[in-house]
């Protein structure tokens, strides 16, 4: 779980005459003032205020405080005496205090209860983020979520305050972490390592969250001199990630034991890390922080920190003894025999994630019995050089890589070919794949009918590679021949010099028979023609800017639809245009947006109805200038009501700003395939359990996310 939410509400939201609105209100708490008194104070007409108010309740809302309206009697703000006091400081905050985002709020507090050991009182984080007990309570919760993986409890004592429960170990783990994980590894790497030799304005920034206390000057050069001395004593070298993770657990550890704070660790575990290679390490680098800061370093510290080493992926470098066999980072030897034996047949292997993992699990056995001298047998040596041929070439030319790094003399055929299966498993489902055919799934959006098209498709279609999906007016037959496109399966007619077929978005059997008529024509022709295209292998390319600020976008994108789906009933609506009418005020933040929201959908529906007969939903969605952000609800109707189409329970709202970025698109329409794809989904909106659609959203947009990496790591473009 993560806590990195976006938060935009704050006092620059609402205008001067809005704020002097809410603070009359405010004054009268709990008794309802006339429009019209209002007015008369503020010297304007009765319809001025009415127009403001759809932004101030807005605002009221996103900082959790309840606006009622009474209908002929006036308008009230209904909160506790406390909470009126925050709501008046809120209105009054300048631009010289901190405007705290909820990602860096959440750290703050975190960084507080994690640096001390006595109850802190709720008034220090309400008076200080200016924030109420409804929000408090919220971001409460989200971090004793992130804290239960590490078993560190948030214990809240009304009278007596918040503080957490849990072991030093788990204090330590939950500490390190959150401390990696809430700064990018690069940054904080460059800020560790810079911090004792500059005073930064970034490195100011981060040690002002109490979260980096442990990290000062003194301990921070003397680890990172620790670190250079093993390196260059022990003959060993430390990956960057690694170095960066020694360096928070090493520095953290120091500071715990000056404070007296040790860890308790159970015997069976402290003696299976005594056995590893890496204890001796462990204890000269206990032995030289003992002696620097005059402290007595027990056993347990130094599995602590045998721990730590072990997981920094300790190398050899000249050292020839096999005894050090068992320290290599095998992953990475894995990797380039994998880079190697895809130059060889072009094949994209780098893609089989799983086969990646069952070979270096099978490469960690296969060192410890090379260390050994043992030799296994391989019955089936003589089938895989037989029927794979160029596979075993290819595996017996990259374990070469064995030999030059473990300086082992031979490498059996036995084992050359249990290497082999693992390529010649691999390569059989790669060489199904390229005969797929490549299609591109088009509707007038890019980003909905075609969304949950592409899902029906991928679930009961197998010989299809679905290669992009976009708007209809983005096709050009030039650029998808480009792109090795054979066939554009749409869901609104085309005329297009190209191979299309048109259906609904949730084909049905006569759509199904169309597709598969068009593919078999393809599949024919290729075969007539005995043209085998050859597989290309992905150009791998380092990490832009451009892609930094890509992801960066796109997990914007994530946080602000997490952050703002919902869940709304709808009453009084019996017909599409006011089912339109309603679903534009939901996101809307001024009369003038909602009219902009009303006229996009419209637009929208007018190219074509959006109504899906077989989910019973309207499937709302366009992009417009009035939101900054992806939006997402499910609208549930109190009564459903009937259209020639079938009967409408409800609709999905999906919005997305109109820029020149398609991070928002891309993002947002993962939902129109969610519909699709679990069917858990549509039905826990239906209950109205907002709670569970927003988990199946978060599960499902952090696939998507690491798909992005990944797909980056395999060739090079977001």
């Amino acid at each position: 779980m993560s806590t990195d939410f976006s938060d935009t509400s704050s006092s620059r939201t609402l205008t001067a005459r809005q704020q002097e609105i809410v603070k009359i209100l405010a004054k009268t708490a709990g008794n309802p003032v006339p429009v019209g008194a209002i007015s008369e104070k503020l010297k304007v007409s009765s319809r001025t205020i009415l127009r403001e108010l759809p932004a101030i309740e807005h605002w009221l809302h996103e900082n959790d405080f309840t606006f009622v309206r009474k209908p002929g009697v006036g308008l009230s703000i209904e909160e506790d005496p406390q909470s009126i006091q925050l709501l008046l400081e809120l209105l009054g905050l300048s631009k010289s205090q901190p405007d705290y985002s909820l990602k860096e709020r959440r750290r703050q507090i975190l960084g507080e209860l994690l640096s001390v050991r006595e109850p802190v009182k709720s008034y220090v984080f309400l008076s200080r983020f200016h924030i109420s007990e409804g929000t408090l309570t919220k971001d409460l919760d989200a971090l004793d979520e992130w804290l239960s993986t590490y078993q560190v409890k948030i214990l809240r004592r009304p009278g007596v305050g918040i503080l957490l429960d849990g072991s030093e170990t788990a204090y330590r783990q939950a500490i390190a972490n959150a401390a990696l994980e809430f700064m990018d590894n690069g940054e904080i790497l460059h800020l560790l390592r810079g911090s004792a030799r500059e005073d930064s304005t970034e490195r100011s920034a981060l040690m002002s969250n109490r979260l980096f206390s442990f990290i000062d000057a003194e301990i921070l050069t003397f680890v990172e001199k620790i670190l250079a001395d093993t390196e260059k004593e022990l003959n060993i070298k430390y990956t960057d990630s690694g170095y960066m993770a020694l360096i928070v657990h090493l520095s953290l550890a120091i500071k715990r034991l000056r404070s007296g704070e040790k860890i308790e660790m159970d015997q069976e575990e402290l003696n299976n890390l005594c056995e590893l290679s890496e204890y001796p390490v462990a204890e000269q680098i206990a032995r030289q922080i003992g002696r620097q800061f005059e402290l007595v370093i027990p056993k347990e510290e130094i599995g602590f920190i045998t721990m730590h080493l072990s997981s920094a992926r300790i190398w050899p470098q000249t050292n020839r003894k096999r005894s050090q066999l068992q320290s290599i980072n095998t992953r990475q030897v894995v990797m380039e025999i994998v880079d190697r034996v895809e130059q060889q047949l072009n094949l994209p292997f780098h893609t089989c994630n799983r086969m990646i993992e069952e070979l270096t699990s099978h490469m960690d056995s296969m060192i410890s019995r090379l260390s050994m001298n043992i030799q296994l047998d391989n019955s089936q040596g003589d089938a895989i050089r037989q029927q794979y041929p160029d596979v075993y070439q290819a595996v017996e030319r990259a374990c070469e890589l064995f030999r030059e790094r473990l300086y082992i003399e031979d490498i059996s055929p036995s084992e050359i070919t249990f290497v082999a299966m693992h390529f010649a498993a691999a390569a059989e489902t790669l060489r199904v794949e390229q005969k797929k055919v490549a299609v591109a799934v088009v509707c007038p959006s890019g980003m909905g009918a075609s969304r949950m098209l592409a899902a029906n498709l991928i679930r009961t279609l197998h010989n299809i590679d679905i290669r992009q999906i976009m708007s209809a007016f983005q096709l050009d037959p030039n650029s998808l021949k480009e792109n090795g496109i054979d066939l554009v399966i749409s869901t609104v007619p085309l005329e297009i010099d190209f191979p299309n077929v048109c259906v609904s978005p949730i084909p049905q059997t006569q759509d199904m028979l169309v597709i598969t008529h068009a593919i078999d024509n393809i599949s024919r022709q290729r075969s007539n023609e005995q043209v085998q295209k050859p597989a290309v292998k992905p150009k791998i390319c380092p990490l832009s800017l451009e892609d930094v600020r890509s992801l960066t976008r796109t997990g914007e994108e994530i946080s602000q639809i997490l952050d703002h789906f919902l869940v709304k009933e709808l009453t009084g609506v019996s017909q599409a245009e006011s089912l339109l009418g309603q679903a534009a005020l939901i996101f809307a933040d001024s009369i003038l947006s909602r009219q902009v929201i009303g006229q996009d959908l419209a637009h929208r529906e007018a190219v074509k109805n959006t109504f899906i007969p077989e989910l019973n939903i309207y499937l709302l969605h366009c992009r417009t200038m009035a939101v900054k952000h992806c939006r997402c609800a499910y609208l549930r109707l109190q009564k459903p009501f009937q259209t020639t189409s079938g009967t409408v329970e409800g609709a999905m709202l999906l919005l997305a700003p109109q820029t020149d970025w398609h991070e928002g698109i891309e993002v947002i329409s993962r939902i129109s395939m969610l519909l699709v794809e679990d069917k858990r989904f549509l039905q826990v909106l239906k209950n109205k359990d907002a709670h569970e659609g927003r988990s199946l959203i978060e599960d499902a947009l952090l696939k998507y996310y690491q798909t992005l990496i990944i797909k980056r790591k395999g060739d090079g473009t977001l």
